[in-house]
């Protein structure tokens, strides 16, 4: 074929492939025309009965309440600390607050003949065809501004499809729109609902979002600047924010003012804004003149932006405000969890929090210093790897686990090939193969990467974990429960795993997710609550308080460890008739199968039989000093059943079927219904700072539980309140009752494990907690203002190097900040409180005695609810005759110039070292001495005994002598004490028996019967 012939042949087939588009095109046109047709004329027949049949009915005069607009988030002064987006911000305007500018630069630019057409501009839509065909592309920018509308109300999660159904229900909503609103209120909610970048949906969010100022102020340059937005919004934005790191030199910086982010000017959006100008040039609606002038302004100069969509603070608060409101729109209107969602982001609404914004940001800033929280307490391998108390990996050291090119690292110890040529990857290495059931059936095997650590800026920060993403159906497990990967999947993917020069497998990104936002460890939440409203006043939920819908710590649960002790055993012990100076005995107590526990907090190792316990102790000591025995005590008195009671009157949640993120767990194999878990705080899941803080509060609340909330009302744009938060109360105690824990806890912040939370000039109560291991450690507390808590720990087990005193130093901090310029204020008493003094030992009336302790005065000014005080006298303190070289009962050979009467403590129920493993109570040795004086003994007596005999003793015929004390001596060397005391001759020297033994028995029945 000649070279003439092919070019003709090609010219020949390019004609009958153009031609062949024309009318493939024209015939679409036909088509589309035909059914448009059909849908104004309701025949809805074929394909358009099959696009329409899930179209829902519309009431297009109804529209201004499809137009969303902003919630907004008010702090307690009327502040707006956020505009509740989703995917936008957007305020709505009327047709008449729109700059005429504005109208005109938008209807010149996407539909100039609006005004005219009936919503299709038929003639733009054939010249867009026939410029589709000559140039080979689709056809475009054919939508009247009425079908931009009907797309952005009735499709919004739709109207990016190409497909001829999406077509049809636009055509239908267009002509529905066109057919019932006027012209005018079109193009209003089409201003309202266009997006405009930079998170500004319609355009008086727009004109907030780079001038600062509303739609109707526009100048014609800001006016066609905006409107060269809408054709790509993320092109043609004017402004880009970016992180401060991917700054270039040549970025003109419009705003610096955040710590993370900078606005630069964006110079993609010049050559746009002239396209505008000059379409209203040719349209009219400018002259050239006008136009000359305005494509000549320097668009950096007169951009102005505002970062509507940033909030002063981070997004805890904020987050937990949402969902309490979705909650009560769901109760109060009785609506759907859909409805109250989109009620809540596009219905305009005013929430009215109780945020205080200084207070919030005061927490914040000092969450953000590294130095206000404790280090942590690391073993590493030789690898660099964290582990844990056991041995085994934690957390893996970030770059063994990656490469440089992060590529997942599997070493070539910990894999194999069969002889099948399957790939065996052993199991507890860095991928952890878990099992995965449905309705207890395996359903597949999940290959989880393990979780990894990097040190930034001295502090430890971990990544989360994320899977390998082999499908389930080349997965299996061999006998040892390692993972196998089959030979068909090798064989199908030969790229993914891949091998380096060291033999170790490589998985590339695409192939495997793992986190790439790292989380500050230790992490810590704290919550503040004015109690007598319940409203949170301040709240962080972690330290990594940057961005949105982040992991909230305050609403998440932690074993409280012994801040539980003040709820769960005190409260409801000085309810129930005990008072702050009854009496425990801090001395080993047993489990249920014999097995020593608890053990005190205190308990050294290196002498732990000397230091872990202390004997009788009051209430008061008792959690003045965070014990832990004294409290399963009393505990075990009261019954679980009675904790459990008076912490769910303080508001802490139970898990159930209705309420499965509950706190308290009462049924199960695993559950709170025991000593361990009221008592000493360890429980299944725990307390959330929340809970435990309002809980708290109900004690500063002189017995009343509010129950914390987030916002007061709730109202809809026009001002009209549809919620009124009204939060629960429940009676507790009595203020009584409320007043004497408050006293206790407050010892324990004046000279108790809660010191380092006092405050120079404000009085505070609180309690300490902290978990095994120091895993967690709590302060919770409160002053006559405020009630506040905070938890530090980790979100993998590691252990702190400080336990709550961290925490109690944390709380201090944050709370003298608080109460900067507050009146210094004292707890309140009420009435029915008395105070007297009252012996610490026996917890009875104080007797001469009770100042004569060996240890010093154990009287002590205690308050009391009236007709609670005591009326008994202190009887364990008692008076003995001693010898004072000895400290041992006198023998007849002591002589009398060293006996001396001393004060000791004869405990109601006796104890004994050798029956409790040789465990002995600090005031163990103050008890009345047991033993006779082996110092002075006949070896030691005077050859002439009577010459020895004390002034006034009488000598009876037959030899007895009776001595001024009342000691009788017998012929034989017997001697007869005054209470009864026998001690037999010499050769019995050690011997002694006690003839009033049954009244001591009597006595301890009568007090074990009490």
């Amino acid at each position: 074929m000649t070279e003439n012939n092919q070019r003709r042949s090609k010219q020949k087939k390019e004609k009958k492939n153009k031609k062949r588009k024309l009318l493939t095109t024209i015939k679409i046109l036909l088509v589309f025309f035909i059914i448009l047709s059909f849908v104004g004329a309701g025949a809805v027949t074929g394909l358009v009965v099959a696009a329409l049949k899930d179209v829902k009915p519309i009431d297009p005069s109804k529209i201004d309440t499809m137009l969303d607009e902003n919630s907004v988030i008010l702090d307690k002064n009327g502040k707006v600390i956020e505009k509740v987006q989703r995917s936008g911000l957007r305020t709505v305007v009327s047709y008449d607050e729109i700059d005429e500018d504005l109208k005109n630069a938008f209807i010149a630019t996407e539909d100039r003949k609006f005004f005219q057409h009936n919503g299709f501009n038929y003639t733009r839509l054939i010249g867009a065809i026939i410029e589709a065909i000559k140039d080979r592309h689709s056809p475009r920018g054919t939508s009247t501004i009425t079908q931009q509308l009907a797309r952005n109300l009735y499709l919004p999660h739709i109207k990016s499809e190409k497909t001829l159904s999406r077509k049809i229900k636009e055509a239908y909503y267009t002509i529905q729109l066109e057919k019932n609103l006027t012209k005018e209120q079109i193009f209003e909610a089409y201003m309202n609902t266009i997006y405009l970048g930079s998170g500004a949906k319609g355009v008086q969010a727009a004109a907030q979002t780079y001038f600062s100022k509303n739609a109707s102020d526009l100048t014609l340059v800001e006016a066609a600047l905006i409107a060269g937005i809408t054709q790509n919004p993320a092109r043609h934005s004017p402004i880009i924010t970016k992180k401060k790191a991917d700054v270039k030199e040549d970025d003109y910086i419009l705003d610096d003012s955040d710590e993370q982010y900078t606005i630069v000017f964006n110079k993609k959006c010049i050559d746009r804004f002239k396209d505008v100008l000059y379409f209203m040039k040719v349209s009219g609606k400018i002259t050239e003149e006008e136009y000359n002038k305005a494509k000549n302004v320097d668009l950096k100069k007169i951009l102005k932006p505002k970062r509507l969509n940033r909030s002063e603070i981070s997004s805890y608060f904020t987050d937990l405000v949402k969902d309490e409101v979705i909650n009560s729109l769901i109760k109060e209107l009785d609506i759907s969890k859909e409805d109250a969602y989109n009620m809540l982001y596009t219905q305009g609404l005013k929430i009215y929090s109780t945020l205080d914004l200084s207070m919030q940001k005061k927490l914040e800033a000092i969450y953000k210093n590294s130095k206000n929280f404790p280090n942590l307490v690391i073993r590493k391998d030789s690898s660099g790897n964290i582990l844990s108390k056991t041995g085994s990996i934690l957390l893996y050291k970030r770059e063994n686990i990656l490469n440089n090119e992060n590529y997942l690292v599997i070493p070539k110890n910990h894999y194999k090939y069969d002889t099948n040529g399957n790939l065996i990857l052993y199991k507890n290495k860095r991928l952890k193969f878990i099992p995965l059931y449905e309705k207890g059936k395996r359903i597949g095997i999940s290959v989880a990467v393990a979780d990894t650590y990097k040190i930034e800026n001295n502090q430890v920060v971990i990544y989360k974990g994320g899977r390998v993403n082999i499908p389930a159906q080349y997965k299996s497990y061999d006998k040892y429960k390692n993972l196998v990967v089959s030979k068909e999947f090798l064989d199908s993917n030969p790229n993914f795993f891949k091998k380096d020069n060291h033999n170790n497998l490589l998985i590339s990104k695409e192939n495997y997710s793992i986190s790439n936002k790292g989380s500050i460890q230790p992490q810590s939440a704290m919550v503040i609550i004015d109690y007598r409203t319940g409203e949170i006043k301040a709240l962080v939920g972690g330290r990594d308080i940057k961005g949105e819908l982040l992991y909230n710590r305050a609403i998440k649960p932690r074993q409280p460890g012994s801040a539980i002790k003040p709820l769960a055993v005190y409260t409801p012990a000085i309810d129930n008739g005990w008072t702050a100076a009854s009496i425990i005995d801090d001395v080993p107590h047993y489990d249920r199968n014999g097995n020593r526990w608890p053990k005190n907090w205190y308990e050294k190792s290196s002498n732990p039989k000397y230091t872990g316990y202390k004997g009788l102790v009051t209430l008061r000591k008792a959690l003045q000093f965070s014990m832990n025995v004294p409290a399963v005590k009393v505990a075990e008195r009261l019954g679980v059943n009675t904790s459990m009671e008076y912490l769910e009157k303080m508001g802490i949640s139970v898990e159930s079927k209705k309420n499965p993120n509950g706190s308290l767990v009462k049924s199960g194999p695993k559950n709170d219904m025991n000593l361990s878990a009221m008592a000493l705080g360890g429980m299944t899941k725990g307390l959330t700072p929340l809970e435990i803080t309002s809980a708290y509060g109900s004690l500063a609340n002189k017995g009343i539980y509010i129950a914390p909330h987030s916002f007061t009302k709730v109202t809809d744009r026009n001002g009209n309140i549809i919620i009124e938060n009204k939060p629960i109360k429940n009676y507790v105690v009595s203020p009584q009752v409320a007043f004497i824990m408050t006293d206790m806890m407050k010892s324990g912040v004046d000279a108790g494990t809660g010191r380092k939370a006092r405050l120079a000039n404000m009085p505070v109560a609180g309690k300490t907690g902290t978990t095994s291991n120091n895993y967690d450690a709590w302060f919770v507390g409160y002053t006559p203002y405020y009630v506040a808590g905070v938890w530090i720990g980790n979100d993998l087990q590691i252990k702190l190097r400080e336990g709550s005193g961290a925490s109690a130093k944390l709380w201090k901090k944050v709370m003298e900040e608080i109460h900067k310029n507050l009146p210094t204020k004292q707890f309140e008493k009420p009435e029915g409180i008395i105070r007297m003094a009252v012996d610490t030992v026996s917890g009875k009336l104080p007797t001469k005695l009770s100042y004569k302790d060996p240890r010093g005065s154990t009287v002590r000014q205690e308050y009391f609810i009236e007709g609670t005080q005591p009326t008994e006298f202190d009887d364990v303190h008692v008076e003995v005759e001693v010898c004072s070289e000895s400290n041992k009962l006198p023998t007849e050979f002591c002589p009398t110039t060293l006996i001396e009467k001393k004060v000791f403590i004869s405990r109601p129920v006796p104890y004994n070292p050798s029956e409790h493993g040789g465990f002995v109570p600090a005031d163990y040795k103050y008890e009345v001495p047991k033993t006779y004086c082996d110092i002075h003994t006949h070896n030691t007596v005077p050859s002439n005994p009577i010459d020895s005999l004390p002034p006034g003793t009488i000598i009876l015929p037959n030899g007895t002598k009776l001595l001024p004390d009342g000691r009788k001596i017998l012929p034989d060397g017997t001697i007869i004490f005054k209470d009864g005391t026998i001690v037999y001759p010499s050769e019995n020297n050690n011997t002694t028996e006690n003839t009033n033994s049954n009244i001591i028995e009597n006595n301890e029945n009568e007090i074990n019967n009490n």
